[in-house]
């Protein structure tokens, strides 16, 4: 029996990595109800999940020469959970924030919570300067959503380096916060009561 282009996951990969927009297309046609279903479960947002769903497949294909991966399913479902996750993150500090702006008897305390932000952003951009550039470069890997595999094989480290240098970076941001312990606390305190 005559083998069909794009049998497996792994031949399409192979022609998405040299360009073919058809083999794109097909992996694209392939996964994508199964990845708004899984997205659209957590969200409950129909735009907003195809929106997520399509960041996911225009970040593929715009790193489709650089990305090692060995298995597409798992690969694309990780991904598409740390987008959701990232949606999350960004909806509920958006909804915090414009919820403060909408409280017009609270402008006082918005500036007061803005200072503290601006002031904990502050600090927490210049303790990742403290950190050594690799062990940086793996912390932000792991916060842009890849996992440790995925780092460990993008940094050609093994999985374990990866491991001890997270637990490197946030030891050395912990030690650098914790005097922003006490704000960070009633920022947060703010913001949800």
């Amino acid at each position: 029996m005559k083998k069909l282009p794009f049998d497996t996951d792994q031949e399409l990969l192979a022609d998405i990595a040299n360009g073919d927009s058809r083999a794109f297309e097909i992996l694209y046609r392939r996964y994508f109800s199964k990845l708004y279903g899984a997205a659209y479960k957590r969200l409950q947002d129909r735009e907003l999940t195809e929106e997520v769903v399509q960041e996911l497949f225009v970040s593929l294909w715009e790193r489709r020469t650089t990305l090692p991966i060995e298995n597409i399913e798992s690969y694309l479902f990780s991904s598409i959970k740390y987008l959701v996750i990232a949606q999350f993150k960004k909806n509920s500090l958006f909804e915090k924030y414009s919820s403060t702006l909408d409280a017009t008897e609270n402008d006082d305390n918005f500036t007061e919570q803005a200072v503290a932000f601006d002031e904990l952003n502050q600090a927490y951009q210049e303790a990742l300067q403290l950190i050594p550039e690799k062990c940086r470069e793996v912390f932000l890997l792991k916060r842009s959503g890849l996992s440790q595999r995925e780092i460990s094989e993008r940094l050609d480290i093994s999985e374990k380096t990866v491991e001890n240098q997270m637990t490197k970076a946030l030891k050395i941001l912990r030690e650098a916060l914790k005097d922003y312990t006490a704000l960070l606390i009633l920022f947060l305190l703010e913001n949800i009561l």
